[in-house]
């Protein structure tokens, strides 16, 4: 395959597509984009994405136009589409499970998950005040939404069918930084066996895991006056 993947470890987006890759055991060549020197701004990135965001994957296989997608979500279905995966990917009205279940986490649950990093973890490098207005918000949708997806939980070990699929990578994302931020994820005991499950089960999850956990360490370890940077770079 012809494939580079423009991502930083660092964000939980990008851990999402990682995790899909080494569980398709796919050979992509990974072009790290440094979120800290904000080499997502960089003009050589916004013309791939001008959102200035990442994941990114290119697909430029010869004889053909390169096919460039950003989201994560959209990247994690084209690798299926791609390598004719049919396990992260089921076919069938599972397959309409797992879409509807990778929307209800970009519209709901993921949500109030970068309200809390960058109010218990940006906020405290840069040196800037808690906006306890936010963090209030996000306790409500938290309160709002937690319950439903802990509710589909019970006597579940995956969001859709029997075993992982793309619906577990995209709803288990946000609790990537839990150890850092704190979100209080942990009010919900089904949501968290589930996630304690897929990182003692699924290798893809976990490894992608340790590799965010690393760069987060390397990140966070930062003096004030490179605070900026981490506020800038959206991990």
């Amino acid at each position: 395959m012809t494939l580079k993947f423009y991502a930083d470890p660092g964000s939980g987006s990008c851990r999402r597509v990682s995790a899909a890759i080494k569980h398709l055991n796919i050979d992509v060549e990974e072009v790290f984009i440094d979120l800290l020197a904000q080499q997502n701004r960089q003009q050589e990135f916004v013309t791939l994405n001008p959102t200035g965001m990442v994941p990114v994957l290119v697909d430029d296989e010869p004889g053909r136009n390169p096919i460039i997608l950003s989201e994560a979500g959209a990247i994690m279905i084209y690798l299926c589409e791609k390598t004719d995966d049919t396990t992260l990917w089921p076919s069938g009205v599972l397959r309409f499970e797992v879409l509807k279940w990778m929307f209800w986490a970009a519209e709901h649950f993921r949500q109030p998950a970068p309200i809390y990093f960058e109010e218990k973890v940006i906020a405290p490098v840069i040196g800037a005040a808690v906006n306890t207005a936010r963090l209030a918000e996000a306790d409500r949708l938290l309160a709002l939404h937690g319950p439903i997806l802990d509710d589909h939980l019970r006597n579940r070990n995956f969001v859709v069918g029997d075993t992982v699929t793309l619906a577990d990578f995209d709803l288990a994302a946000p609790l990537s930084q839990m150890p850092r931020s704190h979100i209080p994820y942990d009010t919900f005991p089904n949501i968290m066996r589930w996630a304690t499950g897929l990182e003692d089960t699924v290798e893809a999850w976990r490894t992608s895991g340790e590799a965010l956990n690393k760069r987060m360490d390397k990140a966070l370890n930062l003096s004030n006056d490179q605070g900026d940077r981490v506020a800038a770079s959206g991990l």
